[in-house]
């Protein structure tokens, strides 16, 4: 079994992992601690982003740093275990819902992800599109929906045409970047809530952590009649 080790004035690190249900929390003084993590958690790049920590291995109530061979101390007595996610909540500031960014107070930031997704959206210079559409058969174009945005032409579904541009993976109506995650990837469901409520939008995100609400109502099927009509 393994326990994290952390100081409490250093405990909103813990935001990287508070998603992880299966976690239990107990405090001690002025550090908390954390158990119950699978392996695979263990060696995750969400563990390895987390500073000030020290990790340890319980073997007969002593505890080993990781891949050390001699005790360090023992596991304190009488520790209360809680769920992460009743010991470490979470408090959101008001939003100011007409302003392109997010209030300071919690500041959701994006970050180069290791994970792996589809792209489920492209954006692409229109003329590019243009050329592309005119010789395109009509199940390729069928299942795809398109806006004008940022003088461009913005695509969603999938597959996505074979065309040279910026990809977007699609999370909680969340676009993201491709190769890109939310730092605090626990507060994504309720950044969803709090900025676009009634899930009308799809909600834009760009690496400098800006984003855009696009209608959902605005994307229109992508055909070449569409794209004709859209530049008459």
């Amino acid at each position: 079994m393994y326990f994290l080790e952390i100081n409490k004035e250093h405990k909103e690190f813990l935001g990287a992992i508070r998603h992880w249900e299966n976690l239990k929390v107990a405090f001690e003084s002025d550090v908390i601690w954390v158990k119950d993590f699978s392996f695979a958690q263990i060696s995750s790049p969400e563990m390895l982003q987390i500073p000030y920590t020290k990790l340890y291995e319980l073997k007969e109530n002593l505890l080993f740093e990781k891949d050390k061979l001699l005790p360090l101390k023992k596991l304190p007595s009488g520790l209360l275990w809680t769920p992460i996610l009743r010991a470490l909540p979470i408090l959101l500031p008001k939003f100011n819902h007409n302003f392109f960014g997010i209030n300071q107070k919690v500041k959701m930031t994006l970050k180069p992800s290791e994970n792996t997704r589809e792209a489920y959206a492209l954006l692409v210079d229109c003329e590019e599109l243009k050329t592309y559409i005119e010789s395109a058969p009509k199940y390729r174009l069928e299942p795809l929906r398109w806006i004008v945005f940022d003088k461009k032409a913005l695509i969603i579904g999938t597959p996505l045409l074979p065309l040279k541009g910026d990809t977007y993976w699609f999370e909680n109506n969340f676009l993201m970047p491709s190769g890109y995650d939310f730092e605090w990837n626990a507060l994504t469901k309720i950044m969803q809530k709090k900025l676009n409520p009634t899930e009308e939008n799809i909600v834009l995100w760009n690496t400098d952590n800006t984003y855009f609400n696009i209608p959902i109502i605005n994307f229109k099927p992508l055909s070449i009649s569409s794209f004709r009509l859209t530049f008459s």
